[in-house]
């Protein structure tokens, strides 16, 4: 889980597609999502199915935003929710960049 110090990473506003791949508990399902932030430890998406908290990710986006490199990493579901509205949404934080 976050603490406090991580909370203060800024956050950057994307609107960029990733692609999940899981690790554990269950490997090789994959999944689509859009990225609408990140920051040094962490990344929220939304997407179509609700994935489970702690699952294990391999994280790919392929950013076209001008400041955001291309990004690899390996992830762990630390929230996961449906919202009132329909939208699924998941909070990740960043085990290891790849």
């Amino acid at each position: 889980m976050f603490t406090d110090d991580k909370r203060n990473f800024r956050r950057m506003q994307v609107n960029a597609t990733a692609n999940l791949t899981t690790i554990e508990p269950v490997a090789g399902l994959n999944y689509t999502a859009e990225c609408v932030d990140l920051s040094a430890t962490g990344l929220s998406l939304h997407l179509d199915d609700l994935l489970e908290l702690n699952t294990i990710l391999s994280v790919d986006i392929a950013s076209t935003h001008p400041s955001i490199a291309p990004l690899k990493a390996t992830a762990k579901v630390i929230r996961a929710s449906k919202e009132d509205d329909g939208t699924i949404t998941a909070g990740l934080e960043i085990i290891q960049f790849n």
